[in-house]
């Protein structure tokens, strides 16, 4: 494709992997591909709210030492849940505690709490499936109920600390890589499916090496890695390369389209999206 000397093939090899996993992932990052999406839902299954122990904090500050009147019942570790004493306005995460312990530590605390005063300890943040690279829409609770997926400052706006018990949440936000948080916590276990877009992993270098896109559609990358690989060389040839790729992601996209809807006259009038 472009002549290279013999001592810099290596290198130049290198920037092909790079040029094809660059447009391997342009083409993921477009459109939410039904190739991309998980093999099953995702699945969440929250934990109850504890009510039933007191809470002891003997000092103010940051990775303050707390104390529960007794063990959460099966030995079960409240690390990263949340808890809120009795008669005030703050929650603190729990940043430490080891399954069938008293002892915890919070994150910040501003005031002293005195023994024996009531909390609730509750979990309104979870951890999403390994692969999750975004979801395709939004969430189903067991009832069948759809959440939807806000960003985080609409959801902090809306519904502010300290959260609040209620299920089904109205909504829910991504509020750290991998991990999201709702709008209300619940008070027993509740289950929860998602549909996700995986995170892809690289095509080279020791990632993935079966490619999901179809393979009437894996021109596109070719020319995508062609665009890139002219980029890197600062190669006018690149802009070529580049409308040939932005032509075949929107091929990709409307064969994406067709395939989720059909062709019958419903389906080709439904909007697509979640929120459309």
């Amino acid at each position: 494709m472009v002549d290279e000397p013999a001592g810099s093939v290596s290198d130049w090899i290198s920037e092909i992997d790079d040029a094809i996993n660059q447009a391997f992932f342009d083409l993921n990052a477009r459109h939410p591909f039904y190739w991309n999406l998980g093999t099953r839902p995702g699945t969440i299954l929250t934990v109850a709210q504890i009510t039933n122990l007191t809470l002891t904090i003997a000092a103010t500050g940051s990775a303050v030492a707390g104390t529960l009147s007794a063990a959460p019942a099966g030995s079960v570790s409240i690390l990263n849940r949340k808890i809120r004493p009795s008669g005030v306005n703050w929650i603190a995460r729990v940043t430490a505690h080891t399954g069938g312990g008293t002892a915890i530590t919070l994150d910040a605390v501003p005031a002293t709490i005195a023994a024996g005063t009531a909390c609730t300890i509750f979990q309104d943040e979870v951890a999403l499936a390994s692969d999750f690279g975004y979801f395709n829409d939004g969430l189903w609770s067991q009832d069948g109920n759809f959440i939807e997926v806000w960003d985080l400052e609409r959801l902090l706006g809306a519904y502010p600390d300290a959260p609040s018990a209620g299920w089904p949440p109205a909504a829910a936000a991504i509020s750290a890589d991998q991990r999201i948080r709702f709008s209300t916590y619940p008070t027993t276990i509740q289950r929860l499916e998602y549909y996700y877009v995986i995170r892809e992993a690289s095509l080279t270098a020791g990632g993935s090496t079966t490619l999901t896109t179809p393979e009437h559609l894996r021109w596109v990358i070719a020319y995508g890695a062609l665009y890139y690989a002219y980029l890197f060389k600062s190669d006018k040839r690149a802009g070529l390369f580049q409308k040939e790729f932005e032509r075949g992601i929107e091929t990709a996209i409307s064969f994406d389209r067709r395939v989720r809807t059909g062709m019958g006259r419903v389906g080709q009038s439904v909007t697509y999206g979640a929120y459309g």
